[in-house]
């Protein structure tokens, strides 16, 4: 969710205050990245962080970032003093973005003009979705935010990108920007999902009815949505648990193969 801190309309207080409401055991804060107009400032980062600190006694609230795709290079939004200290990143294409000059005309407008007509050839398809799985190989990304949204791209290609990375795709409140048989092309790669919000004012929070429509014309299990019976926390806590219990079994693992063949 975002707050005024970026192109919100809620202090953090105001959205922990309706997430309590709600019922809800822990929410993200991921205003959008410096490259974002009406995105985060570097002169108010010390005020962000200190605000979400002052409220974590009342609620669960992990602090993130929107970072945004600004180049055909994949290069993402400059996240100085913000990434080592975020719990979560995202990564999303958006429109109001300080792109470079060449950017601007060699990706945006062209993507802008296709969108207006409704009809984007399969060549710049290819084109925006190599540039987006070259955004997510190299930048340390946690979730791809509202894939397709403004821009077409094979979601497809991008989830193999998502799967060998570990990287969540959003499932957003706002709109799904993909079909059902996508959906569940990319659960049989392997995919998670994550089902978010992306609330920018109090009153939208844990809105997610447009989700649970398209749901109902997919066939998944709880596992493929990671956050349907726990949260995000308790998600990279099972990973973690996972990865190390893995590490332990390596070597007897090893020790059973060579037994076995010599």
């Amino acid at each position: 969710m975002h707050t005024r801190a970026s192109d919100g309309s809620g202090s953090v207080q105001d959205m922990v205050t309706i997430a309590l409401e709600k019922g809800l055991r822990e929410i993200a804060i991921t205003d959008h990245g410096l490259r974002k107009i009406k995105g985060l400032k570097p002169k108010r980062l010390a005020e962000y962080f200190s605000e979400i600190d002052s409220v974590q006694e009342q609620l669960t609230v992990l602090v993130g970032a929107e970072l945004d795709l600004i180049n055909g290079a994949g290069a993402l939004d400059p996240a100085e003093g913000l990434r080592e200290k975020c719990d979560i990143i995202l990564m999303g294409i958006h429109i109001l973005v300080w792109y470079s000059f060449r950017t601007f005309f060699s990706f945006l407008v062209p993507n802008l003009f296709y969108k207006l007509i409704k009809f984007t050839p399969k060549w710049r398809v290819r084109r925006n979705t190599a540039i987006v799985k070259k955004c997510l190989e190299q930048n340390d990304v946690d979730i791809w935010a509202h894939p397709g949204r403004y821009f077409k791209v094979d979601v497809v290609d991008v989830a193999r990108t998502c799967v060998r990375k570990g990287i969540l795709i959003e499932l957003s409140g706002k709109r799904v920007s993909f079909r059902p048989i996508d959906f569940e092309r990319m659960i049989e790669l392997g995919a998670k999902f994550i089902i978010g919000s992306d609330a920018h004012h109090p009153n939208k929070i844990a809105e997610v009815d447009r989700v649970s429509e398209f749901l109902k014309n997919c066939d998944y299990t709880e596992d493929d949505i990671i956050n349907l019976k726990r949260t995000y926390s308790e998600y990279k806590h099972e990973q973690e648990i996972s990865g190390r219990n893995q590490e332990r079994t390596a070597p007897q693992q090893r020790k059973s193969w060579f037994k076995r063949w010599f």
